[in-house]
């Protein structure tokens, strides 16, 4: 299982954002919304106005890295550390610290920013998350931004699509996550991360995993609904992959859901009926019979063979003795017995016929 690992930013030493970057796919997965408009897009921007606004830093949103200590891994920003930063930075003057695509040597002063804020539908003195965002899947604490683009070939290069989104750069420290492990289990996955119950909003619908894990999400579980998990006080995406959901009407339903916790694909979850279970049962005991009765056959198939052996055995017993006492008498077939002192003796003819007329 990948470790997860949560950004850290100090106020009082280096760490924290230097430059903004215009990218063409924001590491986050959080694209540019028009002013105005309700759907989210890819990209999009405001014709008279030529500002952009989109994702800064996206709160809980787990965001693949790799490094040669760690391996592939994860992380993620908290929103207290989305509100540090923004101190930070703001502090610094380096919001309008601007390259494109993370290239050192492309840095531009062909853009600036003229408004962030951080979002959030539970705090009542920040903005609500815009509706175009909440469909992006962005959760309370994300930090929002817009850039009034001067440049042309920037603002050209925005418009047809070749940078889609934002992508922050600096120095950070990072603090496992740690997982919780049942030491009476063999096998681990993403999900023992989340088994404390979130702290879901009334308006949001929840469901449990085959793993005992609550999630939640806005509206009705269909394709494009994004789910969410807590994770140590932070709402992160649901894990990525194939899942077995019970809702709270009883009902289950199977769901794909992508790296970033959308759904993708939903069905009904078709598990083994009463029916099934009676013919299943009734089967069992078809075969449990089947086998007593097999098992009777071939006891007594095997007494018949053993009694049978028993006989050959007490009659080859009886056969061994009788030749031996016929190997051992008088009768045909036994040696010849010679008179004593005359074994092997031999005999000339005429020996022989003076012998017969001597007697």
């Amino acid at each position: 299982m990948k470790k997860i690992f949560e950004i850290v930013v100090n106020p009082d030493d280096e760490t924290g954002v230097d430059f903004n970057a215009f990218v063409d796919v924001p590491a986050h997965m959080k694209g540019f919304i028009a002013f105005g408009k309700n759907e989210p897009l890819h990209y999009s921007f405001n014709e008279e106005k030529r500002m952009v606004t989109g994702v800064l830093i996206s709160a809980g949103t787990l965001i693949e890295r790799f490094s040669k200590d760690l391996g592939q891994h994860w992380v993620l920003f908290s929103a207290e550390t989305i509100d540090t930063i923004n101190k930070k930075t703001s502090k610094k003057g380096q919001w309008s610290n601007l390259n494109l695509m993370h290239d050192a040597d492309q840095v531009t002063k062909g853009a600036y920013m003229t408004e962030r804020y951080t979002v959030s539908n539970s705090d009542p003195k920040k903005p609500d998350i815009p509706e175009a965002f909440a469909k992006q899947g962005i959760n309370d604490g994300s930090l929002i931004g817009t850039y009034y683009i001067e440049d042309d070939k920037l603002w050209n290069d925005v418009k047809e699509g070749k940078f889609n989104g934002f992508s922050v750069e600096g120095w950070f420290e990072k603090q496992e996550i740690k997982q919780k492990v049942n030491m009476n289990k063999q096998k681990k996955s993403i999900w023992d991360l989340f088994k404390a119950e979130p702290k879901a909003k009334e308006k949001f619908a929840s469901a449990t995993t085959a793993e005992g894990v609550a999630v939640t999400y806005d509206g009705e579980l269909a394709i494009g609904t994004a789910l969410s998990v807590e994770a140590d006080g932070v709402t992160i995406p649901a894990p990525e992959g194939e899942h077995q959901l019970t809702l709270e009407d009883g009902s289950v339903k199977i769901v794909i859901l992508d790296a970033e916790g959308v759904v993708t694909e939903v069905a009904d979850f078709e598990g083994a009926s009463a029916t099934d279970d009676e013919d299943m049962n009734s089967i069992r005991e078809e075969v449990a019979t089947a086998m007593t009765e097999l098992a009777k056959e071939i006891h007594s198939r095997f007494d018949a063979v053993e009694s049978e052996n028993k006989t050959l055995k007490a009659e080859n017993e009886a056969l061994k003795n009788e030749f031996k006492a016929i190997k051992e008498s008088d009768k045909f077939g036994s040696n010849p017995k010679v008179p004593a002192g005359k074994q092997g003796e031999k005999m000339t003819i005429s020996e022989m016929v003076s012998k017969k007329q001597s007697k």
